[in-house]
């Protein structure tokens, strides 16, 4: 968040600059007072609609087969009035595609990790069960112990939000 900040003061100072090297190098005409903040101003807010719009596909660009994004999220703020109009990723649920192992045992239940991550928040990792062919899911708990018996009675199953079954049960 430092660095976005940092970004935003650098967008605008380099703003101004051009706004002072055009007028007094290239118009040769006197510069109006308030081309200056408005410019800085306009680029600004631009970098960090840029910032907020451009997060989701920056942050998925080196996934390639590794992670499988299997859900995504919008944010609304009052202070981002454009979030309203045009809707923007602010968090996401990545499937770790070289986890996913099946139980001997369990036929059509699958164990994978799943990555959830957040614009400016920590990301985490979460352990989940997926039963291929009810379509459900669950949480690993570190009490639960791989067996036909805890998956039923300690287990709560929750149905499989659409775009899981494909990226989990290939």
């Amino acid at each position: 968040m430092l660095f976005n900040l940092l970004g935003t003061f650098v967008a605008g100072i380099g703003a101004a600059g051009m706004i002072i090297l055009a007028y007094k190098y290239i118009l040769r005409i006197p510069r109006p007072k308030a081309a200056i903040p408005a410019a800085a101003g306009v680029v600004m807010i631009l970098f960090q609609v840029f910032l907020d719009y451009g997060w989701f596909s920056r942050a998925t660009a080196d996934f390639e087969g590794d992670l499988v994004v299997v859900s995504t999220f919008e944010g609304k703020s009052l202070l981002q009035p454009l979030s309203y109009v045009i809707a923007r990723t602010d968090r996401f649920i990545a499937l770790e595609a070289a986890t996913l192992k099946e139980h001997d045992k369990l036929p059509g239940v699958k164990l994978g990790t799943l990555h959830i991550i957040a614009r400016d928040a920590p990301n985490g990792k979460r352990d989940q069960l997926f039963d291929c062919i009810n379509n459900k899911r669950a949480d690993v708990t570190p009490d639960l112990s791989l067996t036909a018996t805890d998956l039923q009675t300690k287990t709560k199953w929750l149905d499989m939000p659409q775009g899981w079954h494909e990226a989990a049960c290939k």
